[in-house]
């Protein structure tokens, strides 16, 4: 499966500053199939360490204090022959020793370095001027349509958005949005999906995404926190399909409380395992301070992860409007999360509910709606808010075309990485 990122690292291969690499990322999202690729492609040879309880490799790097003994002591344990501008050299699983020593004998050299983490405390601990920093998410509905043959759909959507127009194969976008919403971004669904058509056998993958992202929870500090954090991961599609999607401590356990769950809510959101929306109770910039931190809506990181937990049939999905509906918000707002957009929604207190709110890089409000079917009540609230709070641009999610209409854009579901490029 060809990623994106791609195009990224053999911009940085070719860059006259090169410096190491940190790729980052959730678990599960292809990082190491994607930089091994890269290096067969790219390189006369590739180096690979799994850093990963790795004691002769941690023996080479504590030993070895200089560039050039270094070098000789990978090439020993690898036994492969390590050569400057053509080999790559990858440290999977990467450690603070390791990134410690590559940060300072190998900045701004002719050795090329990509190191791999899905742990954010990695990345946080190891800010650097003498490393790059790239991260990699799920499989994108693009990517996605590459992978299947359907890459031209992707320029169709992209002309359509462009320029306001009905999308030529607008009917089949839907019906492959579908699919990928139930696969989800993980490559490992998307390849069993497409190889065998059977939702029990995805089922079957999905759950085993479920259980390394609960492997993730292993990292926190105590067993308490632990069972608090599998807690609220399993929680969360329940509480979404709540006509009221607030997250409620008391649906949990009887009587729970934030100060019980605050730090694994916390872990899960800093290491990309869920999304969470604040509530805002004005449409007004910044929307953090009008951020009601006590009413907050959680999101799995990927659809497929829900479409699993809300244990439905692929086939009764599709003709269960509701259900439908909000895998498709959970995919529209992870997609807008995984490009860097904070997520809030809009209730004013009264009756007046916007799905999501963002604000884009030039600072300015943007109100989305998220409609399965026609128009309903929701839109009035899009409308008075907008006109409230002297907003000149709404999205409109839903099955529709494209258009624009009283200064809402229209736009089908599958075109949210549109929206995300356009802002």
């Amino acid at each position: 499966m060809e990623r994106k990122i791609i195009n990224d690292l053999v911009k940085w291969k070719m860059d006259a500053y090169r410096k190491p690499l940190l790729i980052y990322g959730i678990s599960g999202c292809g990082k190491t199939h994607t930089v091994l690729n890269f290096g067969q492609n790219e390189y006369k040879n590739t180096i690979y360490f799994d850093c990963f309880e790795n004691l002769e490799l941690d023996y080479v790097i504590e030993k070895n204090t200089t560039k050039d003994k270094l070098i000789r002591g990978l090439s020993a344990i690898s036994l492969e022959t390590i050569l400057k501008d053509d080999s790559l050299i990858i440290f999977d699983n990467v450690n603070e020793k390791t990134i410690t020593a590559v940060k300072k004998l190998f900045t701004g050299d002719d050795y090329h370095i990509i190191m791999i983490t899905s742990s954010m405390e990695i990345v946080n601990n190891n800010k650097s001027d003498q490393v790059n920093y790239k991260k990699m998410d799920l499989v994108t509905f693009p990517e996605y349509l590459k992978y299947i043959g359907k890459e031209q759909l992707v320029d169709f959507i992209m002309d359509s958005f462009k320029n306001n127009k009905s999308m030529p194969f607008h009917t089949l976008a839907i019906e492959l949005y579908n699919d990928f919403v139930l696969t989800g971004g993980y490559p490992n669904a998307i390849v069993e999906y497409h190889n065998n058509q059977n939702y029990n056998m995805l089922g079957n993958i999905h759950i085993e995404n479920i259980k390394l992202m609960k492997y993730n929870l292993l990292k926190l500090d105590n067993l308490i926190d632990i069972k608090r954090g599998q807690e609220v991961y399993n929680n969360i599609s329940i509480q979404l399909l709540k006509d009221n999607k607030k997250f409620q401590y008391g649906n949990i356990k009887t009587g729970g409380r934030s100060k019980e769950y605050e730090k694994s809510i916390e872990f899960l959101e800093q290491n990309n395992m869920i999304i969470k929306s604040s509530r805002v109770t004005e449409l007004t910039s910044p929307l953090s301070k009008a951020k009601d931190d006590e009413s907050f809506k959680l999101y799995y990181n990927d659809s497929g992860i829900l479409y699993k937990k809300m244990n439905v049939s692929g086939n009764r999905l599709i003709t269960n409007s509701k259900l439908l509906e909000l895998l498709y918000e959970n995919n529209i707002v992870s997609t807008l999360a995984s490009n860097g957009f904070n997520i809030y929604h809009y209730h004013s207190g009264g009756k007046a509910f916007i799905d999501i709110v963002i604000k884009t890089r030039t600072g300015k409000i943007i109100p989305i709606e998220i409609i399965h079917g026609e128009a309903n009540s929701k839109s009035k609230s899009m409308t008075l808010s907008m006109k409230k709070y002297n907003l000149n641009l709404g999205i409109r999610f839903g099955g529709e075309d494209f258009k624009v209409k009283n200064n809402i854009k229209y736009v089908p579901y599958y075109a949210a990485f549109c929206v995300v490029e356009s802002l």
